[in-house]
């Protein structure tokens, strides 16, 4: 192949650059970089590589806007453009040859898929040595830019999640996960459904005891008004007739008083009886609420507990990365589908791992026997800071900033970061017997997103003053 191909990188990430340069150097090519969209359209105003690879998400102008800039310019317009993007299905790739890309290749793309996308557009003719190997240098700055090669892992348990023991197919490893996250999807399926058959009973318990306090209300504020009137005739009726006789009148209305005390009497006490009763009803309801309540949040805590068992992540992730983003999105909908209203905190926690390798050639797991103490980097080099910001990629903030399920709504979302100097779970001594592998499963323990609901108080029974 001619050496004077020429390729452009765009990409924000200064290491997902390295990975890609030194990936076509080794096919001869001629690579430039930069790192944002306005600075790739500077470029191709005095040069003309022979082909771009372009990221999608970056500040500023995006990854589709430079591929539309690029093909509405009449002297760039014939360039290839292939998407290199941690981003994909069906509708992505449609939409970028939409725009003109002739492919899309993620970030994690093998050998063998670049050099058919390279050949697919011209810029090699020869097949390159079968055994090449992928070079490993790079380490990304965001958690969608790192596949480096891991050390083949066993499935972690669900109660103790950790570091997995080397001999594990990649096939076992992606059907593990596939099956974890149906299990957790099974788990708030059935937590939903225990929470929705909760407040039903509850709404028509409370419906049905409110219509009868009302019917009650209603019949004694009708015995109340007509009461007086009652007693008040029978009077006047009787100095009618006994006009005559003003001492049988006395005598007939004395009795008649005598005889009207007593009946009244009957009735505040049969009226105070109906109202303690009522009380009564009223503070069943109030009991039976309270139990309602509580039944809740101990559906809501082990909703929490349930999603608590799989949210951590590998050494070379964000912690609110995409698949995190997508797993608190669908923890949202349904809590506000069940009408949950209240906070939800996610705690971030960034562990310790033993990595060989540099900032610069990029880091990677050793092997397990290794003792620790032989260990070059140990660390978080994705997550250099304890700081919310450190530990979320852009998706997730723009996500909290526009999400409905969290504007005007009635769940608040707070995110908080957990300083590693107090890990979750204590690491072992640092020392010739303690090998990579144990000191890892500590780390990986430690390596997680922690979530808890709070539910919101009820309102108050009591009358406004």
């Amino acid at each position: 192949m001619s050496e004077h191909k020429r390729v452009l990188v765009v990409d924000d990430s200064k290491s997902a650059r390295l990975v890609l340069r030194r990936m076509l150097e080794k096919h001869d090519l001629r690579v430039d970089t930069v790192e944002s969209a306005s600075l790739a359209l500077d470029f191709l105003a005095h040069n003309r590589p022979d082909a771009i690879f372009m990221d999608h998400m970056m500040p500023g102008m995006d990854g589709f806007q430079a591929v539309k800039a690029i093909k509405a310019n009449p002297r760039t317009a014939t360039i290839p453009v292939m998407m290199y993007t941690s981003k994909g299905g069906d509708l992505y790739i449609g939409q970028a040859r939409a725009l003109g890309a002739v492919g899309v290749l993620p970030k994690t793309v093998a050998p063998a898929q670049l050099y058919a996308s390279l050949c697919r557009i011209g810029l090699v003719r020869e097949r390159r040595d079968e055994h090449q190997q992928l070079d490993e240098d790079g380490a990304s700055e965001r958690a969608e830019d790192i596949q480096p090669r891991r050390a083949p892992v066993a499935p972690p348990r669900l109660s103790e999640p950790g570091m997995t023991a080397p001999g594990a197919e990649p096939v076992s490893a992606q059907l593990d996960q596939q099956l974890r996250a149906m299990l957790d999807e099974q788990r708030v399926e059935l937590r939903k459904d225990i929470l929705l058959s909760m407040e039903t009973v509850a709404r028509q318990s409370g419906a049905k005891l409110h219509r009868e306090l009302e019917d009650t209300l209603e019949g004694l504020r009708a015995d109340r008004d007509r009461d007086p009137s009652a007693r008040g005739w029978p009077l006047v009726t009787l100095a009618l007739l006994l006009a005559g006789s003003l001492v049988f009148n006395l005598y007939q209305a004395r009795e008649r008083n005598t005889a009207d005390a007593t009946a009244g009497n009957g009735q505040t006490r049969a009226l105070d009886g109906r109202v303690d009763a009522q009380a009564n009803t009223i503070a069943g309801l109030k009991s039976a609420r309270q139990r309602n309540l509580g039944y809740l949040q101990a559906s809501w805590d082990s909703t929490a507990w349930a999603m608590n068992q799989s949210l951590e992540y590998g050494y070379d992730e964000i912690a609110l990365d995409d698949q995190r983003v997508d797993i608190i999105e669908s923890l949202l909908g349904r809590l506000a589908d069940s009408g949950f209203a209240g906070k939800l905190v996610v705690e971030t926690h960034a562990g310790e791992f033993c990595l060989l390798g540099s900032e610069e050639k990029g880091f990677r797991l050793p092997p397990p026997d290794l003792p620790v103490e032989q260990c070059e980097f140990i660390g978080n080099p994705v997550q250099a800071a304890d700081t919310p910001s450190a530990q979320q990629s852009l998706r997730f903030a723009n996500f909290v900033a526009s999400t409905p399920l969290l504007n005007g709504g009635g769940i608040t979302l707070e995110v908080t970061t957990l300083p590693r100097t107090t890990p979750l779970f204590a690491y072992p001594e640092k020392s010739a017997t303690t090998s990579a592998q144990i000191w890892n499963q500590a780390a990986q323990a430690n390596n997680r997103v922690s979530v808890s609901l709070t539910p919101a108080p009820p309102p108050s029974d009591d009358p406004a003053p």
